[in-house]
C-alpha cells in the first residue's frame, strides 16, 4: 500500500488539530507551533539520516482512527457501518490493521418512505476540499444529524491492535446500502437510502501530502436519525505530558514540509 505514509501524516496532522481528552477528561491544551524548540542537528549526524526526525519527548507506539456511521431510518430499517484503521509501531516494525463492518437490519414498526423526488441537495463541493470538513445538509422535516470527532491520549493499547487487514465490506439489499473501504489513499465509510440520502466519513491523502477528513450528511427524507463519528487515538509509552506527545507528532510534521516541492 504505497500510500500508507501519505493517511499517517494527514491522521497526525488532523490530531493535531481536534480537542484532545485523555484517560483523566479533556485536556484544554494548545498545540505548539510545528518548528518550536527544535534542535540543530550537526553535520555528521545529518550524514546518517533520511527523512528522519529528532526530538525531546516520547514516541508514539500507536495510532487509530475509527470510524462509525449509523442511520436508523423513518421506515424501521437500522444502518451500520465502522472501520478500525491501526498502526501498530511498539515492536519496531509497523504492523498495519483495518477492521470494516457493515449491516443492515430491518427493524419493527416502520413507517413509510416519502417521496423526496421534488427535493434536491448538492454536496459535491466538499469532494474538493482540503484540510478538515463536515457538512450537514436537510431537505427533509423531523430529522436528527451529527457529526463528531475527538482525539484520545493513553498509554494503553487497544485489544486487537495490529490483526491484519482485512477484506473491504459493502452491503445492499432494498435500496440501501452500507460500505466500508480501505484504498491505496482512503478510507472511508458510506450508507445511503435511494431516494432519501446519504452519510459518509473518509480519509484520504495524496503524494504531495495533500488531503482532507471528511464527514458529511445529505439528507432529501423526513424522519430519519443519523449520526457520524470519528475517534483518533495515539498511545504514547507512559502517561507522560499529553503536551509533550503533540508538541513531538508537531516538530515531526514540520520537518516534513520541505519534502515533494512544499
Amino acid at each position: 500500500m504505497r500510500s500508507v505514509p501519505t493517511l499517517i501524516a494527514l491522521v497526525l496532522a488532523t490530531a493535531l488539530a481536534l480537542p484532545a481528552a485523555a484517560d483523566e477528561g479533556l485536556l484544554g491544551e494548545r498545540v505548539p507551533a510545528a518548528t518550536q524548540d527544535i534542535q540543530p542537528v550537526s553535520d555528521p549526524a545529518l550524514d546518517a539520516m533520511r527523512g528522519r526526525f529528532i526530538t525531546g519527548a516520547g514516541q508514539v507506539l500507536y495510532f487509530g482512527v475509527e470510524m462509525l456511521s449509523t442511520w436508523h431510518s423513518s421506515d424501521g430499517r437500522v444502518l451500520s457501518g465502522s472501520a478500525l484503521l491501526g498502526f501498530d509501531f511498539s515492536t519496531g516494525t509497523p504492523q498495519i490493521s483495518f477492521v470494516p463492518t457493515v449491516s443492515i437490519v430491518q427493524g419493527s414498526g416502520g413507517g413509510v418512505l416519502v417521496d423526496t423526488s421534488h427535493r434536491t441537495i448538492n454536496a459535491s463541493g466538499l469532494d474538493n476540499v482540503s484540510g478538515i470538513a463536515q457538512g450537514i445538509q436537510i431537505a427533509g422535516d423531523f430529522n436528527s444529524a451529527g457529526n463528531s470527532t475527538e482525539l484520545h491520549l493513553t498509554s494503553t493499547m487497544p485489544a486487537g491492535a495490529g490483526n491484519g487487514v482485512g477484506a473491504n465490506a459493502t452491503l445492499s439489499t432494498g435500496g440501501a446500502n452500507a460500505s466500508a473501504a480501505l484504498q491505496a489513499d482512503s478510507v472511508a465509510v458510506t450508507l445511503g437510502i435511494d431516494g432519501q440520502g446519504s452519510l459518509r466519513q473518509m480519509i484520504r491523502g495524496d503524494a504531495s501530502g495533500n488531503g482532507a477528513v471528511l464527514q458529511t450528511v445529505s439528507l432529501l427524507g423526513d424522519g430519519h436519525d443519523v449520526s457520524n463519528q470519528l475517534r483518533i487515538t495515539l498511545v504514547q509509552p507512559t502517561q507522560g505530558s499529553s503536551l509533550l506527545l503533540q508538541q513531538s507528532v508537531a516538530q515531526a510534521l514540520g520537518q516534513l514540509k520541505g519534502i515533494g516541492g512544499h
